[in-house]
């Protein structure tokens, strides 16, 4: 048996689009066991429309893998709880790839580093901002150059937590990624390299003034905003309840605000202000995780 706890994560963060992320104190955990024949999915605390068959992201996540170290697989058991919401931008389906891959690794003989997994879950999601941490855990900086995913992770002060604020509703990522352009003004690119840069220096220096500015960005977030409704005045409330920078988490909807202090009565000023309006989002305090992926075999 083998048992995994893998961490949701944050993606972009608000310049940094495809690049930067952060793993958060919001687990998938699985157990993963070889059987005779077959697939067995288990569902526990977890959302009902989940895939129980050989279409489950955790399974295709072991093919993948298995395809490519040229592994014959058998069959699997595959128990899942996953506190990570669904199609809210926080990852939910690199936890299941990262889950999966790890697992296969294992079975297959641990033919792959971790360098090699990566690799090959950024090659299954599309993209390495959200895979990165999930695995490595902490702050990350992540880009895909030729044949090589390369992922500097870096543990940020606990002191630093995130108000993750989730609505009832989802946005396929799909369909968010579809209204992006696909050129950009020289302008633009280059105003997101110098407000990505700067977040990066801030969450390693801890200057959260110079955080805000790093999160404003031109390239995802004006778009995406058309398909979150009341996303300007949700950042507007963050930071009149002493947010130091707010932005749409992944390709959303759920919205982020990283905190330094004042972390419950930031909580209850936002589900106060819900209410207020009617609107039927919810607010949590997360921590970092600085670990990412934890596995150990039974």
């Amino acid at each position: 048996m083998i048992r995994l706890r893998v961490p949701a994560s944050s993606a972009n963060m608000g310049a940094g689009f495809d690049t930067l992320g952060i793993a958060l104190g919001l687990y998938n955990r699985m157990e993963i066991e070889e059987i005779s024949a077959g697939v067995e999915i288990i569902n526990q605390n977890t959302q009902s429309f989940v895939p129980r068959d050989k279409n489950n992201l955790i399974y295709r996540a072991m093919l993948y893998l298995f395809d490519n170290v040229g592994y014959r697989p058998r069959g699997y058991r595959i128990i899942q709880n996953s506190r990570i919401p669904m199609t809210r931008g926080l990852g939910s389906s690199s936890a299941c790839i990262i889950g999966g891959m790890l697992a296969a690794n294992i079975i297959s003989g641990r033919t792959l580093s971790y360098s090699e997994i990566i690799h090959l879950a950024s090659k299954m999601e599309g993209h390495p901002d959200n895979v990165g941490p999930a695995l490595y855990g902490g702050f990350c900086v992540s880009l895909t150059d030729r044949n090589e995913t390369i992922v500097k992770s870096t543990k940020i002060n606990e002191n630093i937590k995130f108000a993750v604020i989730i609505p009832d509703f989802f946005v396929a990522t799909k369909k968010s990624r579809g209204v992006l352009p696909s050129k950009v003004n020289f302008c633009d690119a280059v105003y997101n390299i110098g407000h990505a840069s700067m977040f990066q220096a801030a969450m390693l220096s801890g200057d959260m003034r110079a955080l805000r500015l790093g999160v404003n960005d031109r390239l995802h977030q004006q778009y995406r905003k058309n398909y979150v409704e009341g996303m300007e005045d949700i950042f507007e409330k963050t930071y009149l309840l002493g947010s130091n920078a707010t932005y749409l988490s992944g390709s959303g909807p759920t919205i982020l605000s990283v905190l330094s202090g004042n972390y419950e009565r930031f909580r209850r000023g936002m589900s106060e202000y819900f209410r207020e309006e009617s609107l039927r989002w919810k607010c949590m305090i997360l921590p970092i995780d600085n670990v990412g992926a934890v596995v150990s075999i039974q």
